[in-house]
């Protein structure tokens, strides 16, 4: 009865919780109401499918920049939706038989203890942070300085507690196959956040350019007062990816596994962040220490070659000819000596089989050859590329052919074509940089020469070539391009000789962080949950903040109040009330306002193209404002002329105000007109709150996080919130590393997901983000209490 209880209740308070956001929702009610009950139809007709969709979705449906609303989104209602689908599910349907003590999971008290810490801190701090309780209207949803913050942070971890009951109910069913499933939803999870962080490069800096000062946020709206959501979820997903691009079998899911971790890598690698990429080198330790580790390992030792200390060996000679390749050529370089790299891989078995003199031979008629058609490739327009693609494919074609039986190579062939197409990667290389980056890459092949000659020379080969395994090679190598690419980018240097300053400022803000905690109350049960942002704009005089924004006014009154920055210490370290334009517009613009401020002040009004933090072709005019305890009438023409369209793909246009000094300036009644006479605000009077407005701060990120989990959770829960979180992730390492567990394939997944999370936690604060909360919560979960069942058959009904 208790899964019966649990369901109903879960789903009646999701469903009153879904009625009450519909009612409020500013774009189509109705529309989203038609989706979320097809949804939730869906889930409740087939439960399994909300461990795929979940995750998959959760990092791109959130609208918050067109919506304006920050406190409740798209997500917590896909979450709700799923809630109030599972419920009905136990509430109606008979329960399936669990798989007892076969299940992939067990309930451990160290869980129940960890959990139960973690939700008393969160529900104490919750009601310290609501005090005094505020009016529930339109003004207290507004930014991040209402109590009403306490409630948008404890959602994800509400959320998260609602949902692990369902998760774990279906793991005890389904055993390995919901696991599975789960995965696959946090993998496509990458995939989809990844395709945000593409369209957002595409659209902006370039999909290639990596100098520009242009650090991707994807769709992930809460970084628009900086913070690590994209980092974070990078982190806590790509070992999935990794994992799901190693179990996959099939030929199509080989390809999908592929795309994903390209993807994926591409999206890490553009964040240009530091943590990001220290991350990812603990998550691969961890993996690594972890196949290292397995039983199974010491069966692919016996077999020849697949020694761990030799793989990563020869991984880092061919990162170094990768980005040996990429001084001399640049991409196409790097692109030629990564497909050398993949056929030499496949063709390192096939050497094995050859006498030193045949090998040496059939390398020279390779040469010979690339002596020939290497004038052809000079002589014909961009022959050069030509020629190589056409030895790849030849190489490739005789390398496949023999792996999968159709074809005898013979090695002193495989020689001479190997030979052949390096010498043709060397004049990619060479065409393209003009030849000044020529001894680079001839070390770069000269290298690869030399590991070809130790695996067909040695007593044991360095490694035995599996056409099943060649996803994971190619994976590797698009990584690996996507790491030099990015670390040799002019930006990325810029930023990691900046380090040493960076973590001498961030260690001040610590200090300021900590001293916001000033009582017992506080250093036992924090300032309260979503406090941080209010506490540090009343008590960090030094640097201050880069302003602050109100909702004020009775209903058929209303204004919004724009305060500026209480001390400026850069550039353009404004607080920007934005407003995203519907379509295409056209310039020139037409901006009509009420403005009242007590004292003189200027603001700046803009016209963009902007994603998140970023603006790029403003058209853009300061106005004055005379104090005056009365309302002014403004109208200003902004001609537009460095306004661009929108492109492809599009980028979006966002109307942007903010003020110039120290402030505070009245806003009401804004009115804007294109060239076309069209008008773009709405909600221009304020009357539905914040509603189509949203806000940034573009350069200023520290008066919003403490750039640590743990002290954030310490500023906020106080001694016992961190107790809780580090028992948790403490207990969750062990046991995941543990001798009865670690035989679980998904264990080092979860170790290495978990250790990614942390690294970045090291340098923000993730849990004041409702959707990197619950992920992280969600996997908590499963590290705690995953385990290697005793029967072999670990797969339940469904």
């Amino acid at each position: 009865m208790a899964p019966r209880i649990y369901g109903g209740g879960v789903a009646l308070v999701a469903l009153v919780a879904l009625a009450a956001w519909l009612a409020v929702y500013p774009f189509g009610p109705w529309l989203a109401g038609v989706i979320l009950a097809v949804y939730m139809v869906l889930v409740l007709i087939q439960p399994a499918l909300w461990l795929v969709l979940l995750p998959a979705l959760w990092p791109v449906i959130d609208l918050a920049p067109w919506t304006g609303q920050i406190h409740i989104n798209e997500s917590d209602a896909l979450a709700l939706a799923t809630l109030a689908g599972l419920g009905l599910r136990e509430l109606l349907a008979p329960p399936p038989p669990t798989l007892q003590g076969r299940a992939p999971v067990k309930l451990r008290a160290a869980a129940l203890a960890c959990f139960g810490l973690l939700a008393a801190a969160v529900v104490i701090s919750t009601l310290r942070g609501l005090q005094p309780f505020p009016p529930l209207d339109a003004g207290s949803l507004v930014g991040y300085g209402t109590p009403l913050n306490s409630l948008r942070v404890a959602k994800g971890y509400v959320l998260a507690f609602a949902l692990i009951p369902f998760l774990h109910l279906a793991i005890r069913r389904d055993g390995e196959l919901a696991l599975r499933r789960f995965a696959a939803g946090v993998t496509f999870g990458l995939g989809t956040c990844a395709l945000g962080a593409l369209w957002e490069r595409m659209a902006f800096p370039g999909l290639t350019n990596f100098s520009a000062d242009y650090r991707s946020a994807a769709l992930f709206w809460e970084m628009h007062v900086g913070g690590a959501a994209l980092d974070a979820w990078l982190s806590l997903s790509f070992p999935f990816a990794l994992a799901h691009l190693h179990a996959a079998r099939s030929k199509w899911a080989r390809v999908v596994a592929l795309f994903l971790v390209g993807l994926g890598s591409y999206a890490l690698f553009t964040t240009f962040s530091r943590i990001v990429y220290a991350s990812m080198l603990v998550s691969g330790t961890v993996l690594a220490v972890a196949a290292w580790r397995h039983p199974a390992r010491r069966a692919g030792a016996d077999e020849g070659g697949d020694h761990a200390l030799v793989l990563i060996v020869l991984a880092v000679a061919g990162l170094a000819g990768c980005a040996l390749a990429f001084q001399s050529g640049g991409y196409r370089g790097m692109a030629a000596f990564a497909g050398l790299l993949l056929l030499v891989y496949l063709g390192g078995g096939v050497l094995r089989d050859g006498k030193g003199g045949v090998l040496a031979g059939g390398g020279l008629a390779g040469l010979l050859l690339a002596a020939v058609t290497g004038v052809l490739a000079w002589w014909l327009p961009k022959g050069v590329y030509v020629v190589y693609g056409l030895a790849w494919c030849i190489t490739a074609v005789v390398l496949l052919g023999g792996l999968r039986g159709r074809l005898t190579a013979p090695p002193a062939l495989v020689a001479a074509l190997l030979a052949w197409l390096a010498a043709h990667a060397v004049l990619v290389n060479a065409f393209w940089g003009e030849m000044t980056g020529l001894p680079g890459v001839l070390l770069a092949v000269g290298m690869v020469g030399g590991v070809l000659i130790a695996q067909s020379a040695g007593v044991r080969p360095l490694w035995v070539p599996r056409l099943r395994d060649l996803h994971v090679v190619a994976g590797l190598l698009v990584a690996g391009g996507m790491v030099v690419a990015t670390l040799a980018s002019a930006y990325m240097g810029n930023r990691l000789a900046s380090t040493e300053d960076d973590f001498k400022g961030r260690m001040r803000h610590f200090e300021h962080s900590l001293g916001l905690v000033r009582d017992l109350g506080g250093t036992a049960f924090g300032l309260g949950l979503g406090r941080y942002p209010d506490s540090y704009f009343w008590n960090v005089t030094d640097p201050g903040v880069p302003g602050f924004l109100a909702l004020q006014g009775a209903p058929g009154h209303r204004y919004l109040q724009l305060g500026g920055e209480r001390r400026v210490t850069g550039f353009g370290e404004h607080l920007h009330l934005m407003q995203r334009l519907e379509g295409d517009p056209r310039a020139p613009f037409q901006l009509r306002a009420r403005l009242r401020s007590a004292g003189a002040i200027q603001i700046a009004v803009a016209v963009c193209r902007k994603h998140l933090l970023y603006p790029e072709d403003c058209t853009e005019q300061a106005i004055p404002v005379r104090g005056d305890a009365n309302w002014q009438e403004v109208e200003i023409r902004l001609d537009g002329a460095t306004f661009r369209p929108a492109g492809w793909p599009p980028r979006p246009a966002v109307l942007s105000v903010s003020v110039l000094g120290k402030g505070p300036v009245d806003f009401d009644e804004l009115q804007l007109f294109d060239g076309r006479l069209r008008s773009l605000l709405r909600n221009g009077d304020f009357e539905r709150g914040s509603d189509f407005w949203f806000f940034s701060s573009d350069h200023d990120h520290l008066p919003w996080h403490a750039k640590n989990v743990f002290l954030q959770t310490y500023v906020e829960q106080g001694l016992l919130g961190m107790i809780a979180l580090v028992a948790a992730l403490g207990a969750a390492g062990v046991h995941l590393a543990g001798r009865r567990t670690r035989g679980h394939p998904l264990a080092p997944v979860l170790l290495a997901s978990l250790a990614g999370g942390v690294t970045v936690g090291l340098v923000d604060s993730l849990v004041d983000m409702p959707r990197i909360t619950l992920l992280l919560l969600l996997v908590l979960w499963l590290g705690l209490n995953l385990r290697l069942p005793p029967d072999p058959v670990q797969s339940g009904p469904g």
